[in-house]
């Protein structure tokens, strides 16, 4: 188990545990100026210069936040003294949903016209992709 130990150790993990706390020690301290209702929706990825970078879920949240941007960086920059940041930038997640197929109904009148299709033609790539396209639907 030692060896293990030492290996998370090591300058590597050190570094990711070191921007780990930074980024949550942001989280903290940005949040307090965001709006009460935005806190829990908004995540801060990373401060590059002046410019704060946050991520959020929908564009409703981001165009809330977008609104109060001004509101926000100065009272950041009151609280701070000096002109610590000029800009929020925004980033949105996609959050992809896996379709169930068998909830997703094909138009049946386009598979009859594909399977008569398929049985007019002669033996063929395209009948044997046609064929494919039926079974699969």
């Amino acid at each position: 188990m030692e060896p293990i130990k030492k290996l998370f150790q090591n300058s590597f993990f050190s570094e990711i545990a070191q921007r780990k706390r930074r980024l949550e020690s942001l989280q903290r301290d940005m949040s307090k100026f965001f709006p009460k209702e935005l806190i829990s929706l908004v995540e801060i990825k990373n401060q590059i210069g002046k410019t704060l970078v946050v991520e959020v879920k929908s564009s409703v949240v981001a165009h809330r936040l977008k609104l109060a941007e001004n509101q926000i960086i100065n009272a950041i920059n009151t609280k701070l003294g000096s002109e610590s940041l000029n800009k929020i930038k925004i980033r949105m997640t996609i959050q992809n949903k896996k379709i169930d197929k068998r909830l997703v109904d094909s138009p049946k009148p386009s598979i009859k016209k594909l399977k008569a299709l398929a049985d007019k033609i002669s033996d063929s790539p395209l009948k044997v992709a046609l064929q494919k396209l039926i079974r699969s639907k």
